[in-house]
């Protein structure tokens, strides 16, 4: 299953963040978040959890339902 990163923008903007003060949080860079967010990257599964943490909900509540569609979202390169 994919990220899906309109999920994880919503939920972050209703917390009150804004996108470089979360990923300071999440302890990941903004132009990350950003990409996640736009759906141009898939985070690791780390990263993802950091994110989740912070958000404070479980990883499957950010997922998108498997389509087929999008394999060329590329994953996060490693750090």
């Amino acid at each position: 299953m994919r990220t899906d990163g309109r999920l994880i923008r919503h939920k972050r903007i209703r917390l009150g963040h804004g996108l470089n003060r979360f990923a300071a949080l999440a302890g990941i860079s903004g132009a990350a978040l950003s990409r996640i967010e736009n759906g141009q990257r898939d985070p690791r599964p780390e990263t993802l959890k950091k994110i989740t943490d912070v958000l404070g909900c479980q990883i499957d509540e950010v997922m998108a339902p498997e389509s087929g569609v999008g394999s060329e979202v590329q994953s996060e390169p490693a750090a």
